[in-house]
Parts: C-alpha cells; structure tokens; sequence
C-alpha cells in the first residue's frame, strides 16, 4: 500500500507564529498612531495609519487562507489514517483538491476502482431527509435535546465524484469512481446506503467492493499520477 500526502505545507505551528506575529505588529503601529494622537500632532502619523490599515489586510488574508483547504491538511490525514490498514495493493491519496471547493479527504486507487471515502466527525444521531440538509440529534450539557441542521453528506459526495470524475476525464482516464461517508461518532436509527458508523465497515467495503469496473496496471498508474497533481 502507497500513502501519498501533500509535501509543501507549513506546519501548523509556523503558520499559527507567522499570524501572530503579524497581529502584533498590527497592534504596536496601532498603539503608536493613538500616541501620537495624545501626545503629538496627528499628521506626522498618518504613515502609520497607512502602515497599520496594509498590516491589517495582510493579516486577514494570511487567516483566510488559513481557513481554506490546506488548513485541513493534519486533521484530515489523521482522520484516516485507518485506511494504512488496507492491503499494499491500494494507493492511497489524502487531502486531494479539485477545482476552487473540493477537497477530498481520501481518495484510493486499485484494481476494483477508485474510491473516495470522505469521514464526518460529528456527534448525535443523524435523521436522513429527502431535502439538502440533514438533522443532528443531540442533547446539552443539562440533558435538554436540540436538533442541528446538518448539509446532506451523500448529496456532497455525489459532488465530489462528479468533480473527480471531469478532473480524470480531463486527464484521458474513466475509472468507476465509489463513494464512502464515515461518521465515526455518530449514529444512524437504519443503515443508509453510502454511510458508515465504523472505520472497518469502511474497510470492508473498498476490499469487497466488486471488481465489475477493473483497472488495468495501466489505468491505475494514470489515476494516480493526475491525483499526485492535486495534492
């Protein structure tokens, strides 16, 4: 088994510092202009009014861009490191981004297909709907029940294959594409199709899964070359 993950991403820990200290100088050019304000005339600390409003944009758009795909990238390859557990015949790509939106959290590559396998880590029970939202069933800290509107996951994932299958299209290659949601601590009244309550029914599922679709040695190594472009 082959675990490919994206190799260019600052570590959370820099990216964090790298934010921090710009709100900190944000903050000191800030407290410089409200000093001149007090003690000098406030013209000669218009440059700093200028320097603090530039600081500040840079700031929220480093947070910004924090909040997109990559800021993902530790959590989500955590969440499915239970895959490591599949046979060495399947190759493994995790955090994969597809156009502007979607990132995949897994998406594993064999002989019966290609399978993305997307894991929710909500709690509560989950009431499927008809609609494009689902409903959470959770209780409070006092024991009072409330309900959570939740984005229907199966219509997310019908998305994200029709996303990936344009993008392998596009790069001269038709595999079956299957779809897995797991929650791994959440839990349904009834079994729904394309939804799992535990990592190894997830498992099961992709090493089970019928080969009515194969991949050549051929087609699998074209999937996983256009994969290894998104990562």
């Amino acid at each position: 088994m082959t675990t490919v993950q994206p190799q260019n991403t600052l570590p959370a820990d820099t990216a964090q510092l790298t934010y921090r200290f710009l709100a900190a100088v944000c903050l000191i050019v800030f407290l410089l202009w409200l000093a001149g304000l007090v003690f000098l005339e406030p013209d000669p600390y218009a440059l700093y009014i200028f320097t603090g409003i530039i600081l500040a944009v840079v700031t929220l758009a480093a947070g910004s861009s924090a909040r997109g795909p990559k800021a993902a990238t530790m959590k989500s390859s955590e969440k499915v490191e239970f895959l490591k557990s599949l046979p060495e015949s399947f190759q493994i790509f995790t955090n994969v981004s597809i156009g502007v939106r979607t990132n995949l959290d897994a998406v594993i590559v064999g002989a019966n297909g290609v399978f993305i396998v997307d894991v929710k880590t909500r709690s509560g029970k989950i009431e499927p709907t008809a609609g494009s939202d689902w409903i959470r069933h959770k209780v409070g800290s006092k024991g009072t029940p409330y309900r959570v509107p939740m984005k229907n996951p199966l219509q997310q994932m019908k998305r994200n294959i029709r996303e990936l299958q344009s993008y392998l299209a596009s790069c001269g290659v038709r595999p079956w594409i299957d779809g897995s949601v797991c929650f791994t601590r959440a839990e349904f009244e009834e079994q729904i199709e394309g939804c799992y309550t535990s990592e190894d029914a997830v498992l099961d599922h992709i090493k089970s899964f019928p080969d009515e679709h194969p991949l050549s040695d051929e087609e699998q190594t074209k999937v996983a070359a256009a994969l290894a472009e998104r990562l």
